[in-house]
């Protein structure tokens, strides 16, 4: 039994959900250290979200990721990768 095709295909309530939980994040108070030194700088967490929730294209990036739409099958050799 060799790699199958399958189709990435979110739903849209999905996507919904996620956008909302993203603009619903209670985001903590900054913290004492500059930038990334006491862990990811909130800074750029906030943008990165508010990308997400906004202007990022999930339906482009489904469509990009055609081209590695193989699934394999599990098995005794959890190394092993498909190829095409």
């Amino acid at each position: 039994m060799g790699p199958k095709p399958f189709t990435i295909e979110v739903p849209a309530e999905v996507l919904d959900d996620l956008r909302s939980r993203l603009g619903r994040t209670r985001w903590p108070d900054p913290l004492p250290y500059p930038g990334w030194v006491a862990g990811a700088d909130i800074g750029y967490m906030r943008e990165l979200a508010a990308y997400w929730e906004g202007s990022f294209d999930w339906r482009l990036q489904e469509r990009a990721a055609e081209f590695v739409r193989l699934r394999h099958p599990a098995g005794t050799r959890p190394w092993a990768c498909p190829r095409r």
